[in-house]
């Protein structure tokens, strides 16, 4: 199954190359907590957590990830099983939340994709 998401990702939503947060393009790009907050209604379509090969921003085994909305509330989160253990969403009809925060994120990157 995680396979198959990763696929409906890479297939439907080109992954593009970032070097720091970029919440001004379709793809919200995170690879740090530190001003990781976007504010008002956003329409979220995909969230996809990964490792970012070749940098120091890899998934390890028991890696805390965890986005919210701007009330607190959870949004996505995971911990990481093993090296390298990944998270995608792709929802059936967009996510409206109020706001987003990514409020822990100890390795990886971080996509969302918005409407």
């Amino acid at each position: 199954m995680k396979r198959i998401l990763l696929t409906l990702l890479i297939i439907c939503f080109a992954i593009p190359a970032y070097a720091a947060n970029d919440t001004e393009t379709n793809v919200y790009y995170f690879d740090t907590t530190v001003g990781a907050a976007v504010t008002g209604l956003v329409s979220i379509i995909a969230i996809y957590w990964t490792s970012n090969e070749g940098s120091n921003l890899d998934i390890a085994a028991d890696d805390d990830w965890l986005i919210s909305d701007s009330d607190g509330h959870k949004i996505a989160g995971k911990r990481a099983e093993t090296d390298g253990d990944d998270f995608g969403i792709v929802f059936p009809y967009p996510l409206k939340v109020n706001g987003v925060t990514v409020t822990t994120m100890e390795g990886g990157v971080c996509f969302i994709y918005v409407q």
